[in-house]
């Protein structure tokens, strides 16, 4: 109760831009804090639910410009630049490993090694690897999404694991990268699983329509973890103001849409919200 009436009030208190955020109140949060220091460096842990919950920042980018979030016209310049009065905005480039009764899963795997990605190398600091994992669960198609699925010569970098796609997401991943889908489909075979959104997935994961961002953007809902992807990537600029899109956005009403809606979603079922872009553990509430 105490959760739902944190967030109702930085929704409405967001309305009239006077709320602030700090990321430590959150109980999860803080959890992450406190044992940040036992794990090695770019990953964190916590457990809930009956899952053991890795994020693993596969790059170490920590700030991008605000103008990425200024709109179209430069509409939402103002608004920003008094939110981001130095020019920057904190980030992160995160994927998730849960541990499950039925194996190691992942969400997103960042980019490949030869683009800076830390993924794997981080997985080994955890003491696993990429066969650990069973099972891939895609938010969307782009490259710092999904660039880590392969390696340089085209290979699937997790041998053992099967990757869910949404349809839709596909689709747009066959239009926009080209020579690369097909090294991905090629290399996982008849391991890509193509779905819907809204049936449930192996492991209990159910996956939930987030299109805005891209066309087939998806989120996954696991017991009270909610794993949303680029639902934000600014967080401390869209959870005060979530109508605020980055330049990434392709339909930016959708995604206005999308952030409202799954943030609701949050609240109202007190989940935890874990975002690719969000610094330190990937944390929102």
């Amino acid at each position: 109760m105490k959760r739902i009436i944190l967030m109702a009030t930085i929704v409405i208190n967001s309305m009239i831009g006077m709320a602030q955020v700090n990321w430590q109140s959150n109980r999860v949060g803080m959890a992450f804090a406190r044992q940040g220091g036992e794990t090695p460096e770019g990953t964190f842990r916590f457990t809930t639910g009956g899952y053991e919950v890795f994020t693993i920042q596969s790059s170490d980018k920590s700030f991008q410009p605000a103008s990425l979030y200024y709109g179209e016209n430069n509409a939402d310049r103002a608004k920003v630049d008094a939110m981001a009065p130095d020019g920057e905005v904190p980030t992160s480039m995160n994927c998730f490993v849960v541990k499950t009764p039925e194996g190691f899963i992942m969400f997103d795997t960042g980019l490949p090694a030869s683009k800076g990605g830390k993924t794997v190398e981080r997985l080994a600091s955890l003491q696993s690897s990429p066969k650990a994992i069973t099972a891939i669960y895609l938010t969307h198609g782009h490259f710092d999404h999904i660039g880590g699925l392969i390696d340089d010569k085209g290979n699937a970098v997790y041998a053992n694991a099967n990757v869910y796609v949404p349809a839709a997401e596909l689709a747009f991943i066959r239009e926009s990268m080209g020579e690369a889908a097909t090294q991905i489909e090629k290399a996982y075979k008849n391991r890509l699983v193509v779905f819907e959104p809204g049936n449930m997935l192996p492991g209990n994961v159910l996956p939930i329509s987030a299109k805005g961002h891209t066309p087939g953007h998806t989120a996954y809902r696991l017991g009270q973890l909610l794993f949303v992807g680029d639902l934000m990537h600014g967080y401390e600029i869209q959870l005060l103001d979530p109508t605020i899109c980055a330049s990434y956005d392709a339909d930016r009403s959708e995604a206005i849409d999308t952030r409202n809606r799954l943030l609701n979603y949050a609240v109202a079922n007190s989940l935890t919200v874990l975002c690719a872009h969000v610094p330190n553990n990937g944390v929102i509430f």
